[in-house]
């Protein structure tokens, strides 16, 4: 993943709301939200098909989201797949198989590439940050913020120019009764990534042709048939006692979201 935009309130009616955008490759296989893992059945995310992990995960019965971020090295090297002896994937599973409010409880962190863990519901919502060298843990303020690969950091171009949008139209539905539509959960959120889909994407200093840096959309022509971009993303709303959650693999088109049952 590599734009999470969170909307943390606890004194709201939905405290907690998220759009996470996943950048991949796009030979990358994996698949769509569900119950995958046997040994932890109560968790619902999508899967990556080679290591077996996630990019998020959420636990519906104690409404509580995990979503995992790339990290970047402390000395700037690039965080290369397969050099570490664990998958990244594994700790949004390990995060919410635990008991214990520390997602990283037993966990040693220089078995893993750089990487920032977000780990919230409805009374908190926590970001723990992995550089290789040294781990930090931030509280998330109330509001609404961007989290991108370098963390916490309001001077990124995503941070400034879309945390100020996503803020003005931060929905807050009540929990109501019955089955509703993204946008009366949502409201405007759908549409600011529709939106996004069709404008100029984001290829931060890779690929055949320049991009914008602050685009929520990613996409980039590597050559030979390869191509990173932004290949889904995922909307939550938590409170105290449900979870909604809403999925598209083509944010280009405002008919492709479908709701996720949990």
């Amino acid at each position: 993943m590599c734009t999470v935009i969170v909307g943390f309130d606890p004194e709201a009616a939905t405290p907690l709301v998220v759009a996470a955008l996943r950048d991949e490759m796009r030979s990358r296989p994996w698949d769509g939200p569900d119950r995958h893992w046997p040994e932890r059945p109560t968790l619902v995310g999508g899967r990556d098909r080679l290591a077996g992990g996630t990019w998020l995960a959420v636990d519906p019965d104690r409404p509580r989201v995990a979503a995992l971020l790339n990290g970047w090295p402390w000395d700037g090297r690039m965080p290369w797949e397969g050099t570490y002896p664990a998958s990244r994937g594994d700790l949004p599973l390990h995060a919410l198989g635990r008991g214990s409010r520390d997602p990283l409880a037993g966990e040693d962190p220089t078995r893993y590439a750089p990487f920032h863990l977000l780990d919230a519901d409805a009374h908190r919502a926590t970001l723990y940050s992995w550089d290789g060298r040294c781990l930090d843990v931030r509280s998330l303020p109330r509001g609404v913020t961007t989290i991108v690969n370098t963390g916490l950091d309001p001077a990124d171009p995503r941070a400034v120019r879309h945390t100020p949008e996503f803020a003005r139209t931060r929905p807050d539905p009540d929990a109501g009764d019955g089955p509703r539509t993204v946008e009366e959960i949502w409201g405007e959120w759908p549409g600011l990534i529709t939106r996004a889909a069709h404008e100029t994407p984001r290829s931060p200093g890779v690929g055949l042709t320049e991009g914008d840096p602050s685009a929520l959309i990613a996409h980039a022509d590597l050559g030979d048939g390869q191509v990173w971009s932004t290949g889904s993303v995922t909307l939550l709303a938590l409170d105290r006692d449900s979870l909604s959650y809403a999925f598209t693999a083509d944010p280009a088109d405002p008919k492709a979201w479908r709701t996720i049952e949990v």
